[in-house]
């Protein structure tokens, strides 16, 4: 059987498997390493042609928005469980529903977003202790860059949908395109017209634009189960539901990711603009170890989704396994590469050697330890593409954003040093990896039981409209 249809679709439901979710997972990473690219190449061009403190601003900003972007990006997952499962089922009427709900969804979602952010940004930055030298800047980039997240949603929940009908390779090209965009944009707006962070800003948005039009497009003109006609969107309410239910819980999720990094975003600010900087740069980096860990996660989560909907159990366990290997596989070979190169990688970002020592001591910590990370995600994976939205956000509540808190407030302030602050990640992805595992082993017998009554109340219902 061949991997790809005719027209590059994934057959996620026959093995064998391992081919298939590397085949699946090399253009997600390629995604989020060109989508990491692009926003590294925002800090690069501020931080070598305008000025640290622009750099500064920018860095200032990421776990704010991460905060927000979050949340709502959840609905994307929502969105990738729900196309994945009844592709699944090989239920077009269903997965229409879903398709044309979730885009207008985005869009409702994004206006609100950025009209929350654009408005409150510099509240929350004055909230966040943010440097005084850097906080204008910040809040001029933050509020420009929430103007565009009605545009950074249509793409990312159709980018969800196509990926969960395994077309992994036109998000790719779209974001690589609206990439060289931003890159280019960039470059004229600072180096030719002597722009700010403004500048960096606005060249974001518009490839957002671009990104969305790209994907909007394709699902205009597919005849796959991701089409989209103009006249059918509208909000189905069994469809939202079944978005929300994932996508909700995922939010939450992520934003209690977010919410402590704000926390911890906070405590590295009161050390002063300098180890911001420092602190920004390393977390750049770091996140080029995240999308890593989220190309296996999205696979795990699309090809578990689609094996829910056609009642493959065993399938289910042999991607479980393999998704463990991936992952560490992945972790261990990106940190194989950071972690020695840490002062040329630093150094593209900056030249200012301080800076440069500065943020070795996250990646030092980080990225020697993100395995774990990967671990506890795809325990996460799991229960999600079963149908289990709930469980890991509890989780997470308590293992991440409660235990990350209490650390800054507890342990730190017993010894207010950087490394005391950074090791509150591998801590927390311990523990949180730890009880992912053991709800992980809680639900499953459950969950094969209620996927098999569901695929056969499916079948019945098949049954009884032909």
């Amino acid at each position: 059987m061949a991997f790809f249809g005719k027209k590059n679709y994934i057959d996620m439901t026959s093995g064998p498997f391992l081919k298939k979710m590397i085949l699946f997972a090399i253009p997600v990473l390629l995604t989020g390493l060109l989508q990491l690219a692009y926003n590294a190449a925002d800090l690069i061009v501020v931080g070598q042609f305008s000025s640290s403190e622009a750099q500064g601003a920018i860095q200032s900003t990421g776990s704010l928005i991460s905060l927000i972007v979050n949340v709502s990006m959840g609905l994307a997952v929502g969105v990738n469980v729900a196309v994945a499962k009844h592709v699944g089922q090989r239920d077009r009427d269903a997965t229409s529903a879903v398709i044309h709900t979730s885009l207008v969804l985005s869009v409702i979602v994004g206006v609100v977003v950025a009209i929350f952010g654009y408005f409150l940004s510099g509240m929350f930055l004055r909230w966040m202790s943010a440097p005084t030298d850097l906080i204008d800047l910040s809040t001029t980039y933050l509020k420009i860059y929430f103007l565009g997240m009605p545009l950074n949603l249509v793409y990312n929940f159709g980018a969800a949908a196509l990926r969960a009908n395994g077309q992994t390779q036109k998000p790719l090209f779209y974001l690589f395109v609206s990439g060289l965009v931003n890159v280019g944009l960039n470059i004229l707006f600072v180096l030719v017209f002597k722009m700010d962070v403004d500048g960096v800003a606005i060249a974001t948005i518009t490839s957002q634009a671009v990104a969305a039009g790209f994907v909007v497009t394709e699902m205009i003109r597919t005849k796959g189960y991701c089409k989209i006609h103009l006249k059918k969107l509208r909000i189905d309410s069994k469809s939202l539901w079944e978005i929300v239910s994932i996508g909700v819980p995922a939010g939450i999720q992520g934003s209690m990711f977010s919410i402590s990094n704000v926390v911890i975003q906070s405590t590295v600010n009161k050390f002063g603009s300098l180890i911001v900087t420092a602190n920004g740069n390393a977390q750049s980096i770091e996140n080029f170890m995240y999308v890593g860990v989220d190309s296996v996660y999205q696979a795990a989560l699309s090809f578990i989704g689609q094996n829910y909907g056609a009642n493959n159990k065993n399938n289910i366990q042999k991607i479980m396994q393999l998704s463990f290997l991936l992952v560490t596989a992945v972790s261990m070979l990106m940190a194989a590469v950071v972690v020695p190169f840490r002062r040329l990688i630093l150094s593209i970002y900056n030249t200012d050697p301080e800076i440069v020592s500065q943020g070795e001591l996250r990646i030092l910590i980080n990225e020697s330890t993100y395995f774990i990370y990967g671990w506890m995600q795809i325990f996460v994976a799991y229960q999600r593409g079963l149908g289990r939205g709930v469980t890991p956000v509890v989780i997470s509540l308590l293992g991440i954003c409660v235990l990350r808190i209490a650390w800054v407030y507890l342990v730190f302030e017993q010894s207010p040093t950087l490394l005391t602050l950074y090791m509150s990640y591998p801590v927390s992805w311990i523990v949180t990896g730890i009880a992912q595992l053991i709800a992980y082993l809680a639900i499953r017998k459950k969950a094969f039981k209620k996927m098999s009554e569901e695929y056969s109340a499916h079948q019945a219902e098949k049954k009884l409209t032909a």
